[in-house]
């Protein structure tokens, strides 16, 4: 009978607790410095056209769209999370901070290929390339496998 109260007491907190989501437009000034600088330095002649703050219980989450088409996500300390191009090659200051191997491999293995989207993922990157495949590499820049 306690066990049953307790999971029920649990998942009504859980419950109340996840559904904190909300989402809200914010300005540029709001958004944290690194996130600004980021944006300064890989994409100087560019405009911010919106951004999205999603705030989840204790943090926040920022998404930045850009007039060229870029989507930029950002976690809550301000680091780059996702780059996505929308079918646009990603810059080359951006690929300058993946490991060198990750540019090594694209070339040598898709030499007709772009990268369009970066994503950091919790083992490494998963880097999307412009003829819908995404490549996985772990935190040194070493191939994992290839998803299509």
């Amino acid at each position: 009978m306690k066990r049953t109260v307790y999971f029920a007491i649990f998942a009504l907190f859980a419950t109340t607790f996840c559904s904190c989501e909300k989402e809200e437009m914010i300005t540029e000034s709001e958004l944290p410095a690194v996130s600004r600088e980021f944006i300064s330095a890989h994409f100087p002649d560019v405009n911010i056209s919106l951004i999205v703050r999603e705030s989840e219980a204790f943090s926040h989450d920022y998404t930045v769209y850009l007039t060229n088409g870029f989507e930029i996500d950002f976690t809550k300390s301000g680091d780059w999370d996702n780059v996505d191009g929308k079918r646009t090659a990603i810059p080359k200051s951006i690929l300058d901070l993946l490991p060198q191997n990750i540019q090594a491999y694209v070339e040598s293995t898709s030499p007709n290929c772009y990268i369009v989207e970066i994503d950091r993922e919790h083992y490494g990157y998963e880097v999307g390339l412009s003829i819908d495949i995404d490549l996985k590499f772990n935190s040194q820049g070493e191939f994992i496998r290839l998803d299509d």
